[in-house]
């Protein structure tokens, strides 16, 4: 019949305009992933050649302070960054590893070579001090050749920098804009979907729908005024509607999980964005904590920060505690839930926690948790800070899954910090 032929159309297009939908999403995720590639690249990049240019500089500031002093911690600092923490080799292996171009590459080996020529130099200056020979120490490190051929090391090293962080952020901008492009296409396919599934029923609605409702409650009323009404005849009206409010059951599914996931988009761009501004661990943990508790239900929490190279964790941030001068500063890996979980590197869950665990308190009372949920920050198989979340209840699996996505996103943030941090 035309109703069910007309019915058969409208679900083709439907099912069209879904999968379309879909499609676009999955398009949108692609460049949103891809741009997180092109800003992991772009901070490690630039991370590395930093290194680089700061171990060359600590070369050079030890064999000057020797030369100059005669001091023996100058050439202990020379041999140990030379000899332990070799971080321009670190830096040159990680940036050979990296997609440079063929121009970001050359500049970085002249840079590389350049700096390499300077140690036979370094090494001359340095006996130079211990024979006594210091002025010709000095005259080694201070001369004009030696301050030349520093510049010729740092001059590619700024270049190398200029082109790599004018390339990535082109790239990450483009990865933008074809994610926005992406975006507006979901948008357009489900107001599209919208007015098909709105607009056409209402069209159909007297005669497919409306008279065989208005039958349908004739009959309701004689039945509840004790009469006998003859059969309702709705024809194939009745198999119309149930499959219509199928239909719309499934659509509102699919946008209230639409819905959803842009919702925790939304969140997670913009806890990315003012975590990004933030360069200090209190500051970070303290604004993840705040923005992260409202939005999973978190009644308390602790953040607890790796100490660099360390298995020991210190308490960097808080969240509403019943007793901040009771939670531990620092905690040892394998030592309580934070350091069974920073040992194990997977989340610990606890229902009905022991009164002693993070407890709730609020202006009208204090009580305990009624689950403890204890997760880490890693990246690969390091770990780099663990949290302990407190809650009235367990996380819905939305909230379970918003936490999961804003963790990578807490990782990069804490591996963006200056190494520079007392904290770290």
């Amino acid at each position: 019949m035309r109703i069910r032929a007309a019915h058969t159309l409208l679900t083709a297009l439907v099912l069209a305009l879904a999968t379309a939908g879909a499609l676009a999403f999955q398009g949108f995720e692609r460049e949103r992933s891809r741009e997180t590639v092109a800003y992991r690249g772009h901070i490690a990049s630039s991370r590395e050649l930093t290194r680089f240019l700061a171990g060359s500089r600590q070369l050079t500031a030890s064999v000057q302070g020797f030369a100059a002093t005669g001091d023996p911690l100058y050439a202990q600092a020379y041999w140990r960054e030379v000899d332990v923490a070799r971080s321009r080799e670190r830096a040159a292996r990680a940036l050979d590893r990296m997609a440079l171009t063929a121009e970001e590459r050359a500049l970085f080996s002249q840079a590389r070579a350049r700096s390499d020529a300077l140690i036979p130099v370094e090494t001359e200056a340095m006996a130079a001090v211990e024979a006594g020979e210091r002025e010709r120490a000095i005259e080694l490190v201070f001369g004009p050749g030696y301050l030349r051929a520093l510049r010729q090391i740092h001059g590619p090293g700024q270049q190398l920098q200029q082109r790599l962080e004018r390339r990535l952020d082109q790239a990450i901008s483009q990865q933008r804009r074809r994610a926005a492009a992406w975006w507006w296409l979901c948008r357009l396919l489900a107001l599209l979907a919208l007015l098909l599934v709105v607009g056409v029923p209402l069209v159909l609605h007297p005669r497919v729908v409306g008279e065989p409702l208005r039958r349908l409650n004739q009959r309701v009323r004689a039945l509840l005024a004790g009469e006998s009404p003859p059969p309702l005849a709705l024809g194939p009206a009745v198999a119309e509607i149930r499959e219509l409010a199928a239909s719309m059951e499934a659509y509102q599914q699919m946008a209230a999980q639409l819905a959803r996931d842009q919702w925790a988009k939304a969140q997670q761009v913009r806890i990315t964005a003012a975590l990004q501004r933030l360069h200090e661990p209190r500051a970070l943990a303290d604004c993840f904590l705040r923005e992260l508790s409202p939005l999973i239900g978190i009644a308390s929490a602790t953040f607890y920060l790796r100490e660099s190279g360390r298995e020991r964790l210190r308490l960097v941030g808080s969240y509403a505690l019943a007793d901040p001068e009771g939670a531990s500063p620092c905690v040892a890996f394998g030592d309580g839930l934070v350091g069974e979980c920073a040992s194990q590197g997977r989340p610990l869950e606890l229902m009905a926690p022991a009164a002693e665990a993070l407890a709730i308190a609020s202006g009208t009372g204090r009580s305990p948790a009624g689950g403890l949920l204890v997760v880490p920050v890693s990246i690969g198989e390091e770990v780099l800070a663990v949290l302990e979340l407190a809650s009235f209840h367990p996380l819905e699996p939305h909230q379970r899954s918003l936490l999961n996505d804003l963790l990578p996103l807490l990782a990069l943030a804490l591996e963006a910090l200056p190494i520079a941090s007392p904290l770290l």
